[in-house]
């Protein structure tokens, strides 16, 4: 009785649903094309060239995605700036301005982080001195006079 099983040793029989490699390489093809592969490279060129542009164009696609989001900041405080400066009641009130500079997307470098600490330092040292003098002034004694 033949239950469909296949023997060690054997061949299975190729089924319907199967499919050929040079199939599988044609239905894909057009999306290498379509990420910049050309014909030439897909069929006759290394394999890994294919691995290549799929890591290169999902690179491209995280990159589009952060320019986009970053678009759409941009778009919110121009739109929040704008909607900040429209006084329905008449009062005067402070103009807001848009940024002016633009948001940064990539991190500080070593340098920029040292000249932060100085800066910040200089300014606490400027702040404790502005602290004592005010403290010496309150406890200054009176001169006696006499």
């Amino acid at each position: 009785m033949d239950d469909g099983a296949v023997s060690e040793g054997e061949t299975p029989p190729p089924s319907s649903e199967q499919r050929s490699y040079s199939d599988a390489f044609r239905e894909v093809f057009p999306w290498y094309m379509a990420i910049g592969m050309s014909y030439d490279q897909f069929w006759h060129g290394d394999p890994y060239l294919a691995v290549y542009y799929r890591e290169a164009h999902e690179l491209y696609r995280d990159q589009k995605n952060q320019e986009l989001w970053l678009n759409g900041w941009y778009t919110f405080a121009a739109i929040s700036t704008a909607l900040s400066n429209i006084h329905l009641d008449g009062k005067k009130h402070k103009f807001n301005e848009y940024m002016s500079e633009p948001f940064r997307i990539r991190p500080k470098s070593e340098e920029e982080l040292e000249a932060e600490q100085r800066q910040a330092t200089q300014n606490m040292v400027m702040k404790l001195n502005a602290i004592k003098a005010a403290f010496d002034e309150a406890h200054k004694e009176p001169k006696n006079a006499g």
